[in-house]
């Protein structure tokens, strides 16, 4: 098949994340893929396959970004045309409806809960029309993706229309699963030392690293725990977040890092991850942190944790906001405020439960099911 990817960037980002392996897994079993993007995150970019054609658009607004891609898509011909998050699924809508009378699937991919993210931002009139183009750009696909089962009932809730053409499929993280968990090493066996815990997304209200900041605050303050956290990722509440830690005297306890593309590679190296998003998608970052062996505490927010986290059966869950019930969490997982190193060698094996859980995560199989769906819909066609 002909596919063409269209993302506002290839990096920095959780749906760019999620798009740059589907098209270096798509291009590397066979299918001629393009990857077309106008933004450029300098530093943030993630690894894309050598095969996958990279296409940077210098278009400087919306239309003539649509015109660009509707160009691209008579030149080409393409299949499948996959768009990734709100304004790429907009504009992809015109940029089809440019190229008639040529025709291909173009299938929106909605990372978030829609309804959760507009009813948090200030309805103004950019706003409304953004929300009602992105509505009409879904109802009017043959197909619609999302990557939780929650994120697609309050797509179809919120833009009034039939869940028959909307798919669920989790997001690739996983290349393949290990079949065991490294365990931190220690000179000395049975030694106590500080919790090192991390948290990974943009710096925004929706990430709501504020909370975690108190969460800190009160597990070490008022509950006697010696943690530590640090918090990769970039966004414009990077001054507010600095200041808050500096005024609580928390600056050997939280730590600002810069975004880091590699990051799911130094999970493993913490002793617990914690997430304290008010509203989500299907958080990467949490999936990442469930098959790197650490322990997991996330609020329990639409939509995503829960389903990663099944019920609470691999992690804890908390109300969001809430950085009592963090820290309470914390101190459960560590009722003597502190890591004791165990006496396990080496590593521990990953139970078949959970192996069985993360197998959805994996690459191989996400692939898998856009090539039979989109498959069957290119055939309708």
């Amino acid at each position: 098949m002909k596919i063409v990817f269209i993302c506002s960037s290839f990096g920095g980002g959780g749906a760019e994340k999620v798009a740059v392996k589907l098209s270096s897994a798509l291009a590397d079993i066979g299918h001629d893929v393009s990857y077309v993007y106008w933004k450029t995150k300098e530093g943030q970019e993630y690894k894309l396959d050598v095969s996958v054609k990279l296409k940077k658009l210098s278009a400087v607004n919306p239309m003539s970004r649509a015109w660009a891609i509707s160009r691209l898509i008579k030149e080409t011909r393409p299949d499948v045309v996959f768009s990734f998050t709100d304004i790429p699924n907009i504009i992809t809508y015109f940029a089809c409806g440019f190229a008639w009378p040529y025709k291909c699937v173009r299938v929106p991919n909605v990372r978030i809960d829609v309804a959760e993210k507009y009813r948090n931002l200030q309805k103004t009139p950019q706003i409304r029309l953004l929300s009602y183009l992105h509505g009409l750009s879904c109802r009017t696909a043959p197909l619609v993706l999302v990557n939780s089962k929650d994120s697609g009932t309050s797509l179809c809730n919120y833009y009034h229309f039939s869940k028959e053409k909307v798919q669920c499929i989790y997001n690739p993280v996983f290349d393949e699963l290990p079949h065991a968990f490294p365990c931190l090493k220690s000179s000395n066996s049975g030694e106590k030392k500080r919790i090192k815990a991390i948290n990974i997304g943009r710096l925004t209200k929706a990430k709501d690293q504020q909370m975690l900041i108190q969460a800190i605050d009160h597990a070490v303050n008022e509950l006697g725990i010696d943690i530590e956290l640090d918090i990769y990722g970039e966004g414009d509440l990077f001054e507010e977040l600095q200041k808050k830690i500096v005024c609580r005297g928390l600056t050997d306890r939280v730590h600002l890092k810069s975004f880091d593309p590699d990051i799911e590679k130094k999970i493993k190296y913490y002793h617990l991850f914690l997430f304290a998003s008010r509203w989500e998608g299907l958080p990467n970052a949490l999936i990442e942190a469930l098959g790197s062996g650490v322990e997991v505490i996330s609020t329990d927010c639409p939509s995503g944790p829960r389903e990663i986290l099944d019920d609470g059966r691999f992690g804890s869950l908390v109300d969001i906001g809430n950085y009592q019930q963090m820290a309470e969490a914390i101190a459960r997982l560590y009722p003597e405020g502190n890591y004791a190193m165990s006496d396990n060698i080496d590593a521990r094996e990953m139970s078949d439960e959970l192996k069985k859980h993360l197998e959805k995560f994996t690459i191989p199989f996400v692939t898998s099911q856009y090539v039979q769906l989109v498959s069957r819909k290119v055939h309708e066609q």
